[in-house]
């Protein structure tokens, strides 16, 4: 797509069994701006889910959900460790033909879907999780970031293993899917073109945040970037984005060390300054402040897997965070209602 800022995100998890509608539970704590050719819905299970879609913020809290077409910008930039998503993405040729079409369906925002349809798809959505849901005990320590064996241990689980390659199971995912699928339909509709505009501004705006996290960064930079005024800036992000500037640049910046300190050996001091934050004691209050932990416990705490990040990442997609449903400290009845 041309002119379109961040990464694409392509459906791997179908190639496993060739399925035109894949589901995952997890946890999102950070995805930056993308997009994808599929249609996406996402169905909060555990917490909340705060997220932006082309440029309008929606909340989502247990039992909501959002579908996100293809094609459409989306980030998650302050989710919280230990919540529970069911993530659902569909192939647009299940949905029949959609060119300058759209999916108009979700509990949040404007839409107006009935509540049995609205039960329909949260049914469809986890009991197509649970029936995906690979049982990984010999394989993960519940909570734990890293499995017990290898990769190919883990490959050979999921295509020999998985609950799908028993027919019963097979035919039950269908039924559900188509079910999810029956719905959605109902809420096909006529593409509507977004405010571009404000939206290319925000996006701009947030590419920037990203690729300079450790330069100086505040509404004049942006002005500058944009030839707009500064309190065009904090309109934007205000209307846009559903939060002030300097917490989304927080936010980010806060995401990427939480990375680094997990996934590198490097100092804090030298993780504070990579992620601009202009001093020791600014970043440790920051800190303590949105994790609830210092720095130190926070590495303590999670299983660190190696120098798999270097300072200053260039490639965003690297600093996005995401729990597996393995390891969060849930099991498949929970994805059920």
């Amino acid at each position: 797509m041309q002119g379109k800022r961040g990464y694409f995100e392509a459906n791997k998890i179908a190639d496993f069994f060739g399925l035109q509608a894949t589901v995952t539970a997890g946890n999102v704590i950070f995805n930056g701006v993308h997009w994808h050719d599929h249609v996406e819905i996402l169905l909060c299970k555990k917490g909340e889910v705060h997220l932006s879609v082309d440029g309008k913020s929606y909340s989502l809290f247990p039992g909501d959900f959002i579908t996100i077409n293809s094609g459409e910008s989306h980030e998650i930039t302050d989710g919280k460790e230990g919540n529970l998503q069911i993530i659902c993405s569909i192939e647009c040729k299940a949905l029949g033909n959609m060119e300058d079409k759209q999916i108009s369906c979700a509990t949040a925002g404007d839409c107006d879907v009935q509540e049995e349809e609205r039960n329909l798809i949260r049914e469809a959505l986890e009991q197509m999780a649970a029936l995906s849901m690979l049982d990984l005990k010999n394989i993960y320590v519940k909570g734990a970031a890293l499995p017990k064996y290898s990769e190919q241990e883990y490959r050979k689980a999921l295509t020999q293993d998985h609950p799908l390659n028993q027919e019963e199971n097979w035919y039950r995912y269908h039924m559900y899917m188509y079910q999810l699928l029956m719905v959605l339909v109902k809420y096909k509709k006529d593409a509507v073109l977004q405010n571009k505009k404000k939206w290319d501004a925000i996006n701009v705006c947030v590419l920037y945040i990203h690729e300079h996290l450790g330069e100086s960064l505040n509404a004049e930079i942006l002005a500058e970037k944009l030839h707009v005024s500064e309190p065009t800036i904090y309109r934007l992000f205000s209307e846009q984005m559903g939060m002030h500037l300097g917490q989304y640049i927080t936010a980010v910046r806060l995401n990427a060390a939480c990375r680094y300190l997990v996934e590198t050996s490097e100092k804090v001091i030298d993780i504070a300054y990579a992620c601009g934050f202009t001093g020791l004691s600014n970043f440790y209050r920051a800190f303590q402040l949105h994790v609830g932990m210092s720095p130190k416990a926070y590495r303590d705490s999670h299983r660190t897997m190696g120098n798999l990040l270097m300072l200053n990442e260039p490639d965003i997609m690297k600093l996005n965070r995401f729990q597996s449903f393995h390891e969060l400290k849930y099991e498949i009845d929970d994805l059920i209602s």
